[in-house]
């Protein structure tokens, strides 16, 4: 297939539901970016905008799918799609919603888009925080896009760049920086989010990251196959440190049919039906309607 055929087509996590109004979709990219930042709102930014208390309803940071979160978003307030809601009347998410929303709308508007997992390190100059942001293709090649910085944000962390277009360096997807805190060119204990720290938790990325470009695009607290093999506390086991340098390796190349070959065909990295979810720390089971 394909690549920029198959990362314009929608998948299982970012289908939109039937009852969004194609025709009624924005192709400005500005403006495909203000409809996802006027129904979502970041959970840890909701109190810059004014949602705090008994409004934070944080189970919808465990929303999977695009359809379910606009199924919430619809019984929240039911205006269409395009219609900005107030921020209490936003969809609670994390940066992975952002994303996969503005994927969504890029591939239903014909922009090839993929999401990516990694790391930035706009929030705090001094760490690289997990975050999760946009590719998208003008034509020519591959735009880092990160759909989640409106106005506010980018003036709280101080942005002396464009999020919507970014240089190299500002974010990192969880193969580069598997390689680069493998070669020692920078510290693995920098990046991570909360008490997660270090190469476990930049290999937990690697594997997210592989199944987002196959289009598969889970919660970051999703686990299955070659990720079961250790927490985010414990060091990475030998043999999967084989594996992960491996794959980030391909991943970097950016081969498409190689990415797929590899993903398709290893047990350990393919997605199955069946996974765990952590909830309260704790691993619950989940089902995957990957159709």
């Amino acid at each position: 297939m394909d690549p920029l055929q198959f990362y314009a087509a929608p998948a299982a996590m970012s289908r939109l539901p039937e009852t969004v109004d194609r025709h009624a979709l924005p192709v400005d990219l500005d403006e495909q970016r203000r409809v996802v930042q006027g129904v979502l709102v970041h959970r840890d930014w909701a109190p810059a905008y004014g949602v705090e208390g008994d409004a934070i309803r944080i189970d919808e940071q465990n929303l999977r799918s695009t359809s379910e979160v606009l199924e919430r978003l619809f019984a929240i307030a039911p205006e269409p799609l395009t219609v900005a809601r107030e921020p209490v009347d936003r969809v609670l998410c994390i940066c992975r919603h952002f994303t996969l929303l503005h994927t969504a709308l890029l591939r239903a508007t014909g922009v090839p888009a993929r999401v990516r997992c990694g790391f930035s390190n706009y929030f705090d100059r001094a760490k690289w925080y997990d975050h999760w942001i946009t590719e998208r293709w003008d034509g020519t090649r591959w735009v880092r896009d990160d759909p989640q910085i409106d106005e506010l944000q980018a003036k709280v962390v101080k942005l002396d760049f464009d999020p919507y277009d970014q240089p190299a360096g500002k974010f990192l997807t969880g193969a580069e920086a598997w390689v680069a805190a493998r070669a020692g060119e920078l510290d693995a204990d920098l990046f991570g989010i909360f008490d997660m720290w270090g190469m476990a938790f930049i290999g937990g990325n690697v594997v997210l990251d592989l199944a987002c470009l196959n289009k598969v695009e889970l919660l970051p607290w999703d686990v299955w196959g070659i990720s079961l093999k250790w927490g985010p506390h414990d060091p990475v086991p030998p043999d999967a440190v084989a594996v992960l340098d491996e794959v980030a390796k391909l991943v970097n190349a950016d081969d498409f049919d190689v990415i797929r070959d590899r993903y398709e065909n290893d047990e350990d990295l393919r997605v199955p039906d069946e996974i765990l979810t952590m909830v309260d720390g704790q691993p619950v089971p989940a089902h995957l309607d990957l159709t």
